[in-house]
């Protein structure tokens, strides 16, 4: 079996609670994945001194991993004075070789697609593929057509296959595109086992992530190729609402 996970972290900074980087490293804990994905990841922000960035260092990504992911991949998609933010895949399993691909749109919304190459000890070579998509329409069928070309020119047919991430596609566009173009299944819409973590259920049985006070929208997907899914799930209650406004959908798959 194999864990997985994807969760848009938001900066693991809020307005109301400040740095979120101790909540969200025990998230990483609670969900215990062997592969997550997350986006919005701040590699750094040097405006931002605070105990919490002072007990932890300033790369977000070094103190998510933690003990827990020896293996990282990060992406950096905007790129700014005081520092950077983008994707980041975290993983128990070797990583052999990753690219960050810019599907950038527009100058106001940098975008990327995050490709990495594991090596499972037992199933071999997985490809899996961290995302986020703009907020506008055209950007998303853009970049969804991108990311459609990529895993058609680098990825092969048999290969497993996890595409995830913050698809910002509530009118379902890309959703569709995804899964006639690239056969790929959505782990919350396709399991008969799906699990509902605690009083959000209608909701979440649903896949619905944002925002995290009262999930409506279906704006974090986990889509899978050449795996059956044994299990899925929206994490959710209160202690997810203060750590992100989204909620992190995690499936337990097989090959």
């Amino acid at each position: 079996m194999i864990s997985v996970a994807t969760y848009n972290i938001h900066k693991a900074h809020s307005a109301l609670h400040g740095c979120r980087i101790s909540a969200l490293k025990d998230a990483m804990i609670e969900i215990n994945a062997d592969i997550i994905c997350l986006q919005e990841v701040q590699e750094i922000n040097t405006k931002r001194h605070t105990i919490s960035i002072e007990e932890h260092g300033e790369l977000q990504t070094v103190a998510l991993k933690g003990d827990l992911y020896p293996y990282m991949a990060y992406g950096a998609n905007a790129i700014y004075k005081h520092g950077n933010h983008g994707n980041a895949i975290l993983s128990k399993y070797p990583i052999q070789i990753w690219q960050n691909i810019d599907v950038s749109t527009h100058k106001f919304e940098q975008r990327g697609i995050l490709h990495a190459v594991l090596e499972h000890p037992k199933y071999g070579k997985i490809d899996v593929i961290c995302v986020h998509f703009g907020l506008f329409k055209g950007s998303r069928n853009r970049q969804a057509n991108a990311l459609i070309e990529h895993v058609r020119q680098s990825v092969l047919d048999n290969s497993p296959l996890i595409i995830a991430g913050d698809f910002n596609d509530w009118n379902l566009h890309v959703h569709h595109a995804l899964s006639h173009k690239l056969a790929l299944k959505d782990v919350i819409e396709s399991t008969k086992n799906a699990t509902l973590s605690n009083v959000y259920s209608k909701r979440a049985k649903l896949g619905r992530t944002f925002p995290s006070l009262a999930p409506w929208f279906k704006l974090d997907r986990l889509y899978v190729r050449g795996f059956e899914i044994n299990e899925a799930h929206v994490k959710s209650g209160q202690v997810w609402q203060k750590r992100s406004d989204h909620m992190p959908i995690q499936a337990t798959l097989k090959i």
